[in-house]
């Protein structure tokens, strides 16, 4: 039970479910998880034990918006951080969803022609960002920026972008387990080879992705993308245990109409469903990491997709906002020293952007 740390009486505020025989579970009160209503004030808890042990326990779930916060909400702030993700419905106009379907639909079938894809196989473009004006565009989108900026701060830039043509596959792919190791897309994270550095098995936040659908995916196995919730901070394993596979009450098929994007951790397994509907699914992904990381896409990009590029574009493609090309800083023969690592203000355009965007 949970208590006023001033109360006179022993009387709780709500009291708890019983536990047993578990030892890693959310406690809730009163069919309640929330504590905001004791927020603030000192509390005590109290614990009736019988034939039992307490070795850790913690609170989570309380989260606050800094006052530097553009767009993201509180909730959005705890799916992320807990789930690893949350959805923006209508994050793209019906209008801007009808556009990016025409630039799509010129590289499928310019790049399925020359590849000689057939009529099942599903067809990746990489760096597209570099391939057409308003795929570069979409990279600092005016409603998903500010939370990619809320989530992972100004000093960032691209890791890579793609769009993803996944036409209808035969039913013999529906057979197969979900992401098992036999199924054409299995579970797997996002990461370099050789893996991330783990901290206490938990991977760092090293980088997130957003996902614009522009195809119905309202319907099961239509080819849309499934995560494991919370799997950016625990095994996704049934008891950890890889044999038993992943845990089918945590799994979320990402079923979503046109024009939604997925916030998400790159750190959550995921995998795809086989698309068994009548339309191919098209998609399009940008990922974002601290600038001190290098690009999977690029070094640099060619000099004809820098050319026009506002400062903010081109700190996103990895340049520096100013445009020149003093990466080492102003002395690098006597005293070099990465404008990545060490950036100034004049590097990163979107510090001060964000702090326009406050006011």
């Amino acid at each position: 039970m949970v208590l006023p740390i001033t109360s006179r009486f022993v009387k709780s505020w709500a009291n708890s479910v019983p536990i047993q025989d578990e030892i890693d579970r959310p406690v809730r009160w009163n069919s309640n998880g929330d504590l905001s209503a004791v927020a603030g004030p000192p509390v005590r808890l109290h614990f009736a034990l019988y034939d039992a042990d307490i070795y850790a326990f913690r609170f989570t779930g309380v989260y606050t918006l800094s006052d530097e916060t553009l767009e993201l909400t509180v909730e959005q702030r705890r799916q992320f951080d807990e789930d690893g993700f949350f959805l923006v419905e209508d994050a793209l106009t019906p209008d801007e969803v009808e556009a990016l379907l025409v630039v799509v639909d010129v590289f499928y079938a310019r790049f399925a022609a020359e590849r000689e894809c057939g009529p099942h196989e599903a067809l990746q473009m990489r760096n597209i960002v570099a391939a057409d004006p308003l795929l570069k565009e979409m990279m600092e989108h005016p409603r998903i920026l500010p939370l990619v900026v809320d989530l992972m701060g100004f000093n960032i830039q691209l890791r890579t972008s793609h769009l993803d043509v996944r036409p209808p596959m035969v039913a013999e792919h529906g057979e197969k387990a979900l992401g098992s190791p036999e199924s054409f897309f299995p579970w797997h994270a996002d990461g370099p080879n050789f893996g991330w550095p783990e901290v206490d098995g938990v991977l760092p936040f090293m980088e997130m992705k957003v996902g614009y659908y522009l195809t119905d995916l309202t319907a099961h196995n239509s080819g849309a993308i499934c995560v494991v919730r919370g799997s950016h901070r625990t095994s996704p394993w049934l008891d950890g245990q890889r044999e038993k596979g992943v845990d089918p009450e945590r799994i979320v098929e990402v079923n979503v109409k046109p024009g939604t994007a997925l916030v998400w951790r790159t750190a959550l397994w995921h995998c795809l469903t086989p698309n068994l509907a009548g339309d191919a699914r098209k998609c399009l992904y940008y990922g974002y990491h601290p600038r001190w990381m290098r690009s999977s896409d690029f070094d640099h990009q060619r000099p004809e997709v820098l050319a026009g590029c506002t400062p903010i574009q081109l700190q996103l493609l990895g340049e520096l906002g100013t445009g020149k090309d003093n990466y080492t800083g102003d002395d690098p023969e006597m005293h070099p020293v990465s404008r990545y690592w060490r950036p100034q203000d004049e590097d990163i355009p979107l510090k001060a952007w964000a702090e326009g965007q406050r006011r």
